[in-house]
């Protein structure tokens, strides 16, 4: 049984760029600085706001408001809507600083990195030296929150501590009194089910959490997962540090005139989806539903499928079989469609009723038709009142956008 914390040199990073959408716009705009502002998905009252700036964090302005509620709080509240291209060119150029450090770098979304450093001590000088290029080569208006540990997960946890332009370290010598100042729902993946099902059998605080045998775990989370909760806790590396992506997705905030027009957006984020996953050669054994009604319900589930998913019709199907299940019926405020246990498309599964290697041909003949023509030049009927509707963006897991 692991009872002590990783003694090893803590070289796993985790960097995220601060309010990155906003403080994005603020570099590329020197009269937004030092201003409350938001990107939102849409510039009107029930516009969802995707990122708030440092100045409108600080007035309480948050992630998932609506413009509305922002500008109750700050009638100045200068609302922008997404810039995709600016994102992705910070993205890459932070992406390519990041290399010249370390020779595995991996994007985690389109605001953080998680890289390992190689030299245990000079880790800390090096960690500075990175911040300081940030402001000379990308933008002295970027800041950045850095985590460091033993694990990519105790990394993100200390990254998250300090913000802005936090740096933080969790190591064998310093773990117990940062887990003292948290509370449960201050670890990443622990939310208030998550914390119920910690009381429930008596963990009440992270140190708690940390001390506690694999087998109180296991009853909180079942099976392996209080094995994988144990092992992070104490600073092993459990969750994997290859991938770049743990699953695709996208989302869509309707407006209110379509806020009745489920089947139609699910089409659409499963073509963007689907068009996605096979431009990465991925195929997904997952897939997930979560939708948001205009009443404040929220309904979400995935499950595990049988057959390898990859042709967006085949998500689409999968996804309206989740929806079904759904008690959300109407006015939906957000819908939103992934898929997961990614695995390289190099060799499909050939299937008994169904022509798996022709329709992997009819996909890439589409791919390449609506990649010369526009995105959806071809595309299902049943999009036609929607089609227009769902415009580029990036959510911070869309990688797939950049790569």
């Amino acid at each position: 049984m692991m009872r002590n914390f990783n003694k090893s040199k803590p070289l796993v990073v985790h960097l995220d760029i601060n309010s990155c959408f906003a403080t994005i716009e603020q570099q590329a705009n020197p009269l937004l600085r030092g201003k409350p502002i938001v990107v939102a998905a849409y510039n009107f009252p029930g516009g969802c706001i995707l990122t708030a700036s440092i100045e409108a964090k600080k007035l309480g302005i948050k992630t998932g408001m609506r413009v509305k509620d922002g500008k109750l709080i700050c009638p100045k509240l200068i609302v922008l809507i997404p810039d995709p291209n600016k994102y992705r060119v910070v993205h890459k150029k932070l992406y390519n600083l990041l290399s010249k450090f370390s020779e595995k770098v991996i994007p985690k979304s389109i605001d953080e990195f998680v890289f390992k450093l190689i030299n245990p001590n000079t880790y800390f000088f090096v960690i500075k030296e990175i911040k300081k290029r940030i402001k000379l080569e990308i933008g002295e208006w970027i800041t950045v929150s850095v985590g460091i540990s033993t694990n990519r997960y105790l990394a993100k946890v200390a990254a998250s501590l300090i913000k802005p332009d936090g740096l933080v370290e969790i190591n064998k010598d310093n773990y117990q009194l940062v887990f003292s100042k948290l509370k449960l729902t201050d670890l990443t993946g622990i939310k208030k089910r998550n914390e119920g099902r910690l009381k429930s059998v008596g963990i009440k605080t992270v140190l708690d959490f940390y001390e506690s045998p694999i087998w109180k775990l296991k009853l909180a989370f079942g099976g392996i997962t209080g094995l994988y909760w144990h092992t992070r806790l104490h600073g092993y590396e459990v969750d994997d540090f290859e991938s770049k992506r743990c699953m695709f997705g996208n989302s869509y905030a309707p407006p209110f005139d379509k806020s009745n027009m489920p089947l139609e957006i699910l089409s659409k984020l499963c073509q963007k989806t689907g068009f996605r996953l096979r431009k990465a050669n991925l195929k997904a054994n997952g897939i997930h539903l979560a939708l948001e009604a205009r009443d404040g319900n929220f309904w979400h589930m995935g499950k595990k499928i049988s057959k390898e998913l990859f042709e967006s019709g085949d998500i689409y199907k999968e996804a309206v079989k989740l929806l079904i299940l759904s008690p959300i019926k109407t006015s939906f405020k957000n819908i939103a469609v992934s898929v997961f246990d990614l695995t390289e498309k190099s060799i499909l599964q050939l299937e008994i009723f169904d022509d798996v290697l022709r329709k992997e041909d009819l996909s890439k003949s589409l791919d390449k038709i609506n990649e010369k023509w526009g995105n959806f030049y071809i595309h299902p009927a049943r999009m036609i009142k929607i089609k227009e509707s769902i415009k580029d963006r990036i959510s911070f897991g869309s990688l797939d956008q950049i790569y």
